[in-house]
């Protein structure tokens, strides 16, 4: 009989593997309290964003998403995660992180956005689990509904099922940055070099 040893690298990657996501009522959460500015309005979002270096895109009347992408990436590489957002190719195409570093423009839809932080939630569910590709691409368009705006983190904890769901969660508050002790900042350093956001309603 052959006994098989795994050491215990790779029994975390097995479970890993298995992407078994944990039911909630086997965690029972503590209760949150809400604290903090409870405004969820689009122009608080639209002001954080912009502070934090995204910024907003807006659609021309009778535009279509696509149109409106092209107008502003007219000669773009663009890829797309999400089916309402038709590119030249999809984002399960990509097969090595080296593909995904020729991408331009990667179209993705965010189920949330927290107006605190001008943040936007994703997932393995809306990455079809090609988490680091997104971050591969030069830059990151956002859809995103006026009406899946959360106050905070607070809020968010509280009413989003998304945290709950998701094997795998990142927010994204702009693009990607990063300051040296002089106090120069450089955006695009380890990611995105622009994130923009295109409201759907």
């Amino acid at each position: 009989m052959t006994t098989i040893h795994q050491n215990a690298r790779d029994v975390i990657l097995a479970k890993l593997r298995e992407k078994k996501i944990p039911q909630p009522e086997q965690f029972p959460l503590p209760d949150v309290v809400t604290l903090g500015d409870l405004d969820a309005s689009p122009k608080r979002f639209e002001d954080n964003l912009l502070r934090m270096g995204g910024s907003l895109w807006p659609r021309e009347e009778g535009e279509s998403l696509e149109e409106a992408v092209r107008r502003k990436f007219p000669d773009a590489k663009i890829c797309s995660a999400t089916d309402e957002f038709k590119a030249s190719f999809k984002i399960t195409d990509l097969r090595s992180l080296k593909e995904a570093n020729l991408v331009d423009v990667m179209v993705v839809r965010s189920p949330f956005g927290i107006a605190e932080m001008g943040a936007i939630f994703l997932s393995e569910k809306e990455l079809s689990d090609h988490l680091a590709d997104v971050h591969l691409a030069q830059h990151l368009i956002v859809l995103l509904s006026k009406s899946d705006l959360t106050a905070n983190m607070h809020t968010a904890y509280q009413e989003r099922e998304e945290f709950k769901s998701a094997a795998y969660g990142v927010l994204m508050s702009g693009p990607s940055a990063t300051a040296d002790i002089q106090g120069v900042l450089i955006r695009g350093a380890q990611g995105v070099r622009s994130l923009t956001v295109i409201w759907t309603d």
